[in-house]
């Protein structure tokens, strides 16, 4: 994956593997140490609830996808489920 601007990740569409709309991304949460990326947390759309899918959520109900499940990004961020 080619050096990206946290910023540019930031209100992006996350789509899963099948095309499915998972939601947006709201905030990308990191290792304060490393600095490395750790989670995507994502507003959540239609089916995409906390009850139905597999990935951890907030107090608030927003998805937490771990940044090994991206597997592109390019208009959109694709991930596997």
């Amino acid at each position: 994956m080619d050096n990206l601007l946290v910023s540019e990740l930031q209100h992006k569409a996350v789509v899963g593997i099948d095309g499915s709309e998972v939601g947006i991304v709201h905030n990308i949460m990191m290792h304060a140490e490393s600095g490395t990326l750790e989670q995507l947390v994502v507003d959540p759309h239609g089916r995409f609830s906390s009850q139905s899918v597999g990935f951890e959520t907030t107090d608030d109900d927003r998805l937490l996808v771990p940044i090994s499940c991206i597997q592109d990004i390019r208009d959109h961020i694709i991930i596997s489920e």
